[in-house]
């Protein structure tokens, strides 16, 4: 069976959504790479399903897989979270208030003329291009709710502990179980 090329583009997309929320400049930005992530790994499920699925082997060897995907505390959570985003109004991850900071364009350092801050504004005068960039304070996953239904806050994955409070490496640790699932596929069924 053939290599699939848009597995490994799904992947690529998902991994750099954790990179967009790492790099989020407010909540909003965050959110949306959250939930394009969530997506995300439910697109490399079923794009493998579909390109691998062709094959009458595939059937027996993602039971497996299919096993570990329900009965996995963080996999089954991020299936129903990404439920939970297309469907409900409520956020996953919740996010207290953060912090901005001020910083150049480019470069390392910023030279500020004259700065006022009212409780509504901020003046900044530069002589060089600035840019405000997003701090979250703290981003943790919260119980989901879809279909009437609450999906506990994982805190383990395959035997491992994880913390519920670190958001982008619970997302690296689902990515790094989707990447070693495609090796997987990959190894078994492209000749």
């Amino acid at each position: 069976m053939k290599h699939s090329e848009q597995t490994r583009i799904e992947l690529a997309r998902t991994k750099s959504c954790i990179e967009g929320m790492r790099n989020a400049r407010s909540i909003d930005q965050f959110q949306e790479q959250w939930n394009s992530f969530l997506h995300g790994l439910e697109r490399i499920w079923n794009k493998t399903s579909n390109h691998y699925g062709k094959s009458p082997k595939w059937k027996g060897w993602k039971g497996k897989y299919e096993h570990i995907r329900k009965n996995d505390s963080l996999l089954t959570y991020l299936a129903y979270a990404r439920g939970a985003a297309e469907h409900t109004v409520n956020e996953i991850p919740s996010h207290e208030s953060g912090d901005t900071g001020v910083n150049p364009e480019e470069g390392s350092n910023l030279f500020i003329n004259n700065m006022m801050i009212d409780k509504d504004q901020i003046y900044i005068e530069s002589p060089q291009k600035i840019r405000f960039d997003f701090i979250p304070a703290n981003t943790q996953l919260l119980p989901g709710v879809t279909r009437g239904q609450t999906y506990a806050v994982p805190v383990s994955h395959r035997g491992q502990v994880i913390d519920p409070k670190k958001v982008l490496e619970t997302a690296e640790t689902a990515v790094r179980f989707y990447e070693d699932f495609l090796n997987d596929v990959e190894s078994y069924f492209v000749k």
